[in-house]
């Protein structure tokens, strides 16, 4: 599995047009995360936004990809905070070999005001009814938050929790991803 994931990684590193982006690596002993970020879009109040993920959760036998649209701004005068919405499409093996695929509605938030020189905090929820949850999933909820601290101009390190629910038909309410990873996140 080690190989897939080394060559999906420089696969992302190599095809990265120079747009606006950015990309995220996390990790932890038993699982990794790693993230695109694309901006499609810049408006005087917000930016739209494409992004591609993917995480291995070795634990709970996971293999999750995703890839979300949404929007990204920043609502009256408070410096430093961005809000957001996007629509998620998130699927693939999970627990015991069910197949997940879940369409959803995502809110998301950062905060780094200029106040705390390079410091900030963000938030994400995505949420997945049974109506628009599909092959041997019902229901799907995700939420995490983290902390990220800006080193460079162009590179931040972060911390952050995740906690990936799901209902499927034969195993009842499962836990894909809950815990902490450390990572890095590069805007170019």
């Amino acid at each position: 599995m080690k190989p897939v994931l080394l060559s999906l990684l420089m696969f992302f590193l190599l095809a990265v047009p120079c747009w606006a982006g950015n990309f995220s690596f996390d990790f932890n002993d038993h699982s990794t995360q790693f993230g695109f970020v694309q901006k499609l879009q810049s408006q005087p109040y917000g930016d739209t936004l494409g992004k591609v993920r993917y995480l291995y959760n070795e634990d709970t036998d996971t293999n999750l990809g995703g890839v979300s649209a949404g929007v990204l701004g920043a609502p009256g005068n408070i410096d430093g905070l961005k809000l957001g919405i996007e629509l998620a499409l998130n699927g693939g093996n999970a627990v015991n070999d069910q197949k997940v695929l879940a369409f959803g509605l995502g809110l998301l938030t950062q905060y780094a005001p200029p106040v705390l020189a390079g410091f900030g905090v963000d938030a994400h929820l995505v949420y997945s009814p049974e109506i628009f949850t599909f092959l041997d999933s019902e229901d799907y909820f995700e939420w995490g938050f983290g902390a990220n601290y800006q080193v460079l101009p162009n590179a931040k390190i972060t911390l952050a929790f995740q906690n990936i629910q799901v209902q499927l038909k034969n195993f009842g309410n499962q836990s894909l991803d809950e815990t902490v990873r450390f990572g890095i996140n590069f805007s170019f």
